[in-house]
């Protein structure tokens, strides 16, 4: 089961990380790395609190 999550954490930073360079591009080059770090873990905390296990699937809502 953790092996899912962490892929799953991986495949949602992914995804975020075109925004994230697009917001980092702002800032100065010595600060970017660190950043970068500090908003993948802020990712990785939110996800931490959030259950997934129960999300409703598309067919629920019609029901």
């Amino acid at each position: 089961m953790e092996n899912n999550y962490n892929e799953e954490t991986l495949i949602i930073i992914e995804n975020f990380m075109p925004k994230i360079k697009q917001c980092l591009h702002q800032t100065s080059y010595q600060e970017r790395e660190d950043l970068e770090q500090e908003i993948k873990l802020k990712i990785i905390e939110k996800m931490a609190t959030k259950e997934f296990k129960d999300t409703p699937g598309f067919w629920d809502f019609f029901t």
